[in-house]
């Protein structure tokens, strides 16, 4: 669930500006977000816990066959994700690259604002009407 809420405010910047003011970031730390640039790749929908990409597991098992994220157990509540050595490699030489240099102030913010469990951002979520009103299978602007 966590994943899925980190993805759609990455994707959706209008939407994570408004989180993070909400969340207390000061004005100052989103001016490097422009409110009014589409969402990245494909859209989202909405689903049972909020914002769902269909493609995740397909993307989610492309990324474990090639050996980039690794199937982690979490004590008492599943399964999780981690991102592997190799993908761990790959992340930081994107992040180098002047050309995601807007997602990764994106990804910065995220980090240091939103660090939070996917309960917590769901609800972050869910206070944003284009997200509660939705109806399920809904695409999300």
């Amino acid at each position: 669930m966590k994943l899925a809420k980190l993805d759609f405010l990455l994707r959706y910047p209008r939407h994570l500006r408004r989180v993070l003011l909400a969340q207390g970031a000061r004005p100052d730390q989103v001016e490097g977000i422009d409110p009014d640039e589409a969402p990245l790749d494909a859209r989202m929908m909405r689903y049972r816990y909020g914002p769902w990409d269909p493609s995740y597991y397909a993307v989610l098992g492309s990324l474990i066959g090639r050996g980039l994220v690794e199937v982690a157990p979490l004590p008492g509540k599943g399964f999780g994700y981690r991102t592997s050595a190799s993908g761990a490699r790959l992340a930081s030489d994107l992040r180098a690259d002047e050309s995601f240099t807007h997602i990764t102030l994106r990804l910065r913010l995220l980090r240091r604002h939103l660090d939070k469990s996917g309960n917590t951002l769901k609800n972050y979520l869910y206070e944003l009407p284009e997200i509660a009103d939705a109806t399920w299978h809904e695409d999300l602007t």
